[in-house]
């Protein structure tokens, strides 16, 4: 599934203040500062009631720092902390992150609506708080439906109301006789410390309000990082005060069953209502502007259904999108009350927060030349943030942190089986590369010892759509433990070859791809098949890795059987490990269920039983039998020749049969009889000396064809230890 880049096509509008400032600050001075505060203080004294909001707003500041460097490092298009993600780790973490993401600012509106009606329940009793809850989030989604500027702009309004709302809170002086009883703690046996900060949490998750309407400002760039860190630092500053000023002015009994405790204690309490309500309504709003834009986002990125991000309206707003959030934020009114939906509110957005630390740190730590932020920030700091709010969501809910993870396992996992292909670069592509240098730099330098021997095969296999037999075999052997290169040599004219190369390669990859193939794809042009042969060997891989082992077809055709033996004698010169393959002429159901090696000399031997025993682990060959056999001339030496075969399967640690065969035959004949109608054989083949005229193979030639099932004439150059 091809997505093309996130582009707004609505009118971006708000700066600094109004767009980010603003929805973040009455977002985070919410229902929490009015109706839990006290409650927290009551609950877990002043001393960890700081102690609580400093964590809290640690990890959001945090998460702020790393905000404020990706924002400052790209172009921000709509959809906030989905975008940021989603641009640097790909769309199938982003979407896995923004869907929770979507699911946190849409209960968040529902949050705020509930908070928002517990304080007007004094004035209508008897009245189900649900349906109040429901007609008020009504009321905002019709406001939301006119047009974002209206909501901003009456934020500005309600900014002002929740500043006297809080000099009318401070200006209350009503001391209790000694501030060292609400110094320690004093909760109930089952509400401990991690409860009642997971309660608290939701309150500074604000931070997202701004960045969430980054589709609308006029320089998101330059608004997220100011308008956020300004939001941050001045709201854990009122949160300090007011927690100081709680303990200070109202005793345990009062902050523990009075949820409007800053009425009591505020010099003109009306004011408190308003700016209740104000905040509560004013972040409701900010949730309900959010949750359309990110789920707006993720469907123009065809994460979700297009239909989703449509505009609609003179101002192009988000409608469909909006509606999907009101009809959740209502779901969740009548599901849940504060304290059922604060711990879920505060694991979703750990989880994205988590992500936002996750992606700055990478950025920073791949050093991809690209990332040149304006905003720098050490990827420790963004390291210790995402660890933050790892360990936060484990000590606040085990279980609900677990279906977390699970949730964006199970989304990230379905979504990389749609296959994005996307119109901008991502930070994995430079994280794999770092990791690539740093293990490639100590590999060079780590001593290379045959026992550690691996797989490089290169497959010489032109057009692998062609050759698929080739191609499966050679990925049987390379058995996940080695690597592979698919290559095709390109002989003639360079100019016509240079325009068929880029259609070729991506033929070829596209073939690994579909096969699942640890592989890489190589085109080469040469004058000549051998040229290409030899470039092949020369340049393929890095440093150790490159081809140790290369498989290559049996030539049937006449015409190029000299060619053929050029090419032969091009790999055994440049002494790399030879396999010939000869394609069964039988299907495998006719053949016998084994895998036979021929053991004549340990140098081909030892190279032949690990490709057997590397066979033999996958699936596909679970259920034939690797045997070994050998041929003596003399019935005296059975014992013992069958006792030193015995003894090479089991130094190699291979589950096999070991077989003697006595003849005075020619071994080619003695094989061709007893391993014909095998589905494979392993023979090693004596390639020792070289001349311009010589057929390294004519022996072969006629016993090739003797075979009913697949053959593998095998040159090694190594003794590997089966040790």
């Amino acid at each position: 599934m091809a997505s093309t880049e996130n582009v707004d096509t609505g009118p971006r509008k708000f700066g600094t203040f109004a767009g980010v400032f603003v929805p973040n600050v009455l977002t985070i001075l919410g229902v929490i500062m009015f109706l839990r505060t006290g409650w927290v203080v009551g609950q877990a004294g002043l001393t960890n009631a700081l102690i609580i909001l400093g964590i809290a707003n640690l990890i959001t500041f945090l998460t702020t720092l790393s905000l404020s460097a990706i924002a400052t490092n790209t172009k921000v298009g709509g959809g906030g902390a989905y975008y940021l993600i989603s641009r640097s780790l790909g769309l199938e973490v982003g979407g896995s992150i923004g869907v929770p993401l979507f699911l946190a600012q849409a209960i968040s509106a529902a949050f705020y609506v509930i908070g928002f009606t517990e304080s007007i329940l004094a004035f209508f009793p008897g009245a189900d708080p649900r349906f109040i809850a429901a007609g008020v989030l009504t009321v905002l989604f019709f406001i939301t439906w006119v047009g974002s500027d209206i909501a901003i702009k009456a934020q500005n309004l309600i900014l002002i109301l929740l500043g006297l709302a809080l000099l009318s809170f401070f200006a209350g002086w009503e001391p209790v006789n000694n501030l060292t009883d609400n110094l320690a703690p004093a909760h109930q046996p089952e509400i401990g410390f991690w409860i009642i900060f997971a309660i608290f949490f939701p309150a500074v998750t604000g931070i997202m309000s701004g960045a969430s309407m980054s589709g609308d400002l006029k320089d998101p760039s330059r608004s997220i990082p100011r308008g956020t860190l300004a939001a941050v630092v001045i709201t854990t500053l009122i949160y300090a005060a007011q927690m100081f000023w709680l303990a200070k002015h109202a005793d345990r009994e009062t902050l523990l069953t009075n949820n409007l405790v800053m009425n009591e204690l505020s010099v003109f309490s009306p004011l408190i209502y308003v700016g209740l309500w104000a905040a509560t309504i004013s972040s409701a709003l900010a949730s309900l502007l959010a949750a359309p834009r990110t789920l707006q986002a993720l469907s123009r990125d065809g994460v979700l259904p297009r239909f989703l991000g449509r505009r609609n309206g003179k101002k192009s707003e988000p409608r469909i999108a909006l509606i999907f959030s009101f009809l959740l934020a209502q779901i969740c009114i009548f599901l849940g009350d504060l304290n059922l939906i604060a711990p879920i509110i505060s694991m979703f957005f750990l989880v994205t927060y988590g992500m936002v630390n996750l992606v700055a740190g990478m950025e920073r730590w791949v050093f991809n030349p690209s990332y040149r932020p304006s905003f720098k920030v050490p990827w420790i700091l963004s390291l210790l943030g995402a660890l933050g709010c790892v360990f936060v969501m484990f000590v606040i809910n085990a279980l609900a942190t677990v279906i977390a993870i699970a949730l964006v396992g199970g989304l990230y996992a379905f979504l990389t089986t749609r296959r994005y292909q996307t119109a901008w670069g991502d930070t994995r592509s430079g994280f794999w590369f770092s990791l690539t240098r740093f293990s490639l730099l100590k590999f060079t330098h780590s001593h290379q010892h045959l026992r550690n021997w691996r797989p490089i095969i290169l497959v010489l296999s032109g057009n692998p759509k062609v050759r698929t037999r080739l191609v499966q075999f050679a990925h049987w052997m390379e058995s996940k433990r080695g690597f592979l290169f698919l290559a095709q040599i390109l002989t003639g004219n360079w100019e016509s070859n240079l325009q068929r190369k880029p259609a070729a390669l991506e033929s070829m990859n596209e073939f690994i791809e579909e096969n699942h193939l640890a592989a890489e794809a190589q085109v080469v042009l040469s004058q000549t098949f051998d040229e290409g042969v030899s470039t092949l060997l020369q340049a393929s891989g890095v440093g150790p890795l490159k081809p140790n082992t290369v498989i290559v077809g049996w030539s049937e055709d006449v015409i190029k059987q000299g060619l053929f033996r050029r090419t032969i004698r091009r790999i055994l010169e440049l002494k790399r490990n030879l396999v010939l393959f000869i394609e069964a002429e039988k299907e495998p159901h006719e053949l016998n269920k084994t895998i036979d090696v021929w053991w004549r000399a340990k140098l081909n031997g030892t190279l032949m039983l690990t490709l057997a025993h590397l066979m033999h682990s996958n699936p596909h060959w679970k259920n034939h039998t690797v045997r070994l056999l050998l041929i003596i001339k003399n019935k005296s030496g059975i014992e013992e020749a069958t006792a030193n075969i015995t003894q090479h399967l089991k130094d190699a640690r291979i589950s096999g049969s070991a077989k003697v065969i006595v003849s005075e035959e020619s071994p080619l004949e003695v094989i061709k009889k007893e391993s014909s109608h095998a589905e494979v054989t392993f023979i090693g083949i004596n390639l020792q000396t070289l001349t311009d005229d010589e057929n390294p193979l004519k022996e072969y030639e006629d016993f090739a064809y003797s075979f009913k099932g697949n053959v593998f004439l095998t040159k090694s150059w190594q003794d590997l230890e089966l040790h």
